[in-house]
């Protein structure tokens, strides 16, 4: 989305590494500490497949390094 758009974003650097020929990349202007990743969704998708799908793709995702 960030591609397409004229907004800024502050993500990890591993997100972005690919794609600093479509990206322009800076530092940011102060020191980042780390943070936390959640996911969060409402309780009645908690059962569907898709959803449980979706959740279990991004958490594989989340744990490569």
């Amino acid at each position: 989305m960030i591609e397409r758009s004229d907004k800024v974003a502050l993500v990890p650097e591993r997100l972005v590494h690919d794609r600093q020929d479509r990206l322009l990349v800076l530092k940011p202007p102060l020191p980042i500490e780390g943070f936390s990743v959640s996911m969060l969704w409402h309780e009645r998708t908690h059962a569907h497949k898709a959803h449980q799908w979706l959740r279990e793709q991004i958490l594989i995702v989340s744990q490569q390094t």
